[in-house]
């Protein structure tokens, strides 16, 4: 009995491990802002950058001294997806954006 016990708190704890994985990809470049917002609930952040909206959600995740977070980055124009993805935006141009994983 405890072992099943422990494995079901496992299985509950690596599911929850990749919720907003996921879920983020499991978008389309095209997907709707409402659909969007359906999927991923309300972002975090939600601002403007040169003409494109970028909304960002931060998982957090319960670590043994501390949280630990990702963030995942919507892009939105004319209020469909251009770019999600893990990581956070930069301005690549004057006109465009970039998703930044910050893995090398």
């Amino acid at each position: 009995m405890k072992r099943l016990i422990a494995v079901a708190a496992i299985a509950v704890g690596l599911a929850g491990c990749q919720g907003m994985a996921a879920k983020v990809s499991k978008l389309e470049v095209g997907t709707a802002r409402e659909d969007v917002l359906d999927r991923l609930g309300p972002p975090d952040s939600d601002r403007s950058i040169i003409g494109f909206e970028v909304m960002s959600w931060l998982e957090r995740r319960p670590g043994r001294f501390s949280f630990s977070h990702k963030d995942y980055t919507v892009v939105l124009k004319d209020n469909k997806v251009v770019q999600f993805g893990p990581g956070l935006v930069r301005r690549d141009s004057k006109t465009t954006l970039q998703i930044e994983t910050g893995d090398p």
